[in-house]
């Protein structure tokens, strides 16, 4: 028994239409983390490797804080691309804050990301989450 094609067609209509919502409702996911990120990455996270910064520069180690489009950079400096780095990546659904983690030894670049937050919570990230993750995260920076 053949399936008319008057059936094939309204069920093909119907996926496209919830294909179309689905992306609708990304969009707005994506923009809404995208200012949720920004706001974030502006009065939470800047601020705070600012201030790691500062201590760290009392302690001996020279670092400078960075801010590229949707991201805050903790940069050593000196030779290689030795960095912390927090972003907000709203390609994926749900959008994530990001971390990566990026040393080198000679001529090998070791990187490390990990996913911090996800969706609604990354707008709940705090100056103490920050500090923890920074924390965490600059043992091999300092270690001689």
């Amino acid at each position: 028994m053949a399936i008319e094609n008057e059936h094939i067609r309204q069920r093909l209509q119907r996926v496209i239409e919830e294909s179309r919502r689905g992306a609708r409702e990304r969009r707005a996911r994506a923009e809404a983390a995208a200012d949720d990120g920004e706001r974030l990455l502006r009065q939470v996270v800047a601020p705070m490797f600012r201030q790691m910064a500062h201590v760290l520069k009392a302690e001996g180690h020279l670092f400078r804080v960075s801010t590229p489009k949707e991201a805050v950079q903790l940069v050593a400096e000196g030779p290689g691309e030795n960095r912390i780095e927090l972003a907000v990546d709203t390609t994926v659904d749900p959008p994530t804050l990001q971390s990566r983690v990026v040393r080198t030894r000679g001529r090998r670049v070791l990187v490390d990301e990990t996913v911090v937050r996800t969706g609604d919570a990354i707008a709940s990230m705090t100056d103490e989450a920050t500090l923890e993750f920074l924390l965490a995260a600059i043992p091999p920076f300092v270690e001689k």
